[in-house]
């Protein structure tokens, strides 16, 4: 996550020093330590396999075997997650499901996944599969391989999901409204009249990238693309009005918790009884800088306020303090 904005930054700018890096750091062998740790989290290694696969889609992968093999190794590893690793994220869903597949086509389907609506819940541990399978989709393209069958389907499923399960609303959208309502993370949220639950911003930072090469995917289909790039200038907007609160006496943000503009605590049920996130804290996300990549005029306009007010933020969160250098980096790139 911290380096998916600089592998795009760093093609689009032709930065070769920075390219050097990352070929340093991106290789066979680092993949395979990746995977074969057991202090990494699965989720961690989902995110690593997308962020790999994305340096090498703008990288390239024609004429280069290291490179290549690279490829081979994360397409085996996707194509695994889809058909055939246990995909349940809880116990207690209706079924049990083999492959990420599975789980996307039967929450597809609306049909009943147990007691909980947050059964029914797409979650990063699908999304990043996806994102990944598409990424590769187009690498294979770039390097005029032959279309793997998988994941063709990975990008189709993609596609339905940001169709099927997003609900307009007042010139915004949300991904599967209520459907986080019951999950012990959102039981401080409080509602207004006719408000729904809605995903909080920083789990939801990551859609920016999905949709960028989402809409890569299907740039010569007018009607899927149009509808993406849609659902991009309409989360510009959903960020620009209901996340990041401008104050033009001081020329600083502050960022609501959620989607929506709701800005109530968070996830206080992993921290013992505390307050968890209180409003206004989980803002993080920001400083990663993956809503770069809705790359509009107005995100664009945000990050250069943000720029000449780092230190503000800084001084305010002892996490972006702490890598302040860095996430000052990311914030002045253009």
């Amino acid at each position: 996550a911290f380096l998916y904005i600089p592998i795009q930054y760093s093609f689009d700018a032709k930065n070769q020093e920075i390219i050097k890096r990352l070929q340093l750091l991106f290789t066979y062998e680092r993949l395979l330590t990746i995977k074969n740790r057991a202090d990494i989290d699965d989720l961690s290694k989902r995110t690593f396999y997308f962020t790999v696969s994305e340096y090498l889609r703008r990288s390239g992968i024609r004429g280069d075997a290291e490179k290549t093999k690279m490829f081979n190794f994360i397409k085996k590893e996707i194509v695994n997650y889809w058909n055939n690793a246990y995909a349940n994220i809880w116990e207690a869903e209706s079924r049990k499901f083999y492959g990420v597949k599975q789980r996307v086509e039967y929450l597809l389907s609306g049909e009943y996944n147990g007691d909980m609506s947050y059964y029914s819940a797409f979650t990063d541990l699908e999304l990043y599969i996806m994102g990944t399978g598409v990424s590769l989709s187009l690498i294979e393209k770039d390097a005029s391989l032959t279309a793997t069958r998988d994941l063709i389907n990975i990008r189709n499923l993609f596609y339905q999901v940001m169709q099927k399960k997003v609900v307009f609303q007042d010139n915004v959208w949300y991904l599967q409204p209520n459907v986080w309502k019951d999950h012990p993370n959102f039981q401080d949220v409080v509602l207004k009249k006719n408000q729904s639950v809605n995903w909080d911003a920083s789990h939801f930072s990551r859609m920016p990238a999905y949709l960028y090469i989402l809409k890569l995917a299907f740039q010569s289909d007018n009607t899927k693309f149009n509808y993406l790039d849609k659902l991009n200038t309409l989360l510009s907007k959903q960020l620009l009005n209901n996340i990041a609160v401008y104050n033009p006496k001081d020329g600083t943000y502050s960022f609501n918790n959620f989607v929506d503009g709701n800005n109530s605590n968070f996830r206080s049920n992993l921290k013992k009884g505390d307050k968890g996130l209180s409003p206004s804290e989980d803002y993080t996300h920001i400083f990663y800088g993956w809503w770069k990549m809705l790359n509009t005029n107005e995100v664009n306009m945000m990050y250069e306020k943000i720029s000449l007010k780092y230190s503000f933020y800084s001084t305010q969160n002892p996490y972006v303090n702490e890598n302040k250098g860095y996430f000052q980096e990311i914030v002045n790139l253009k």
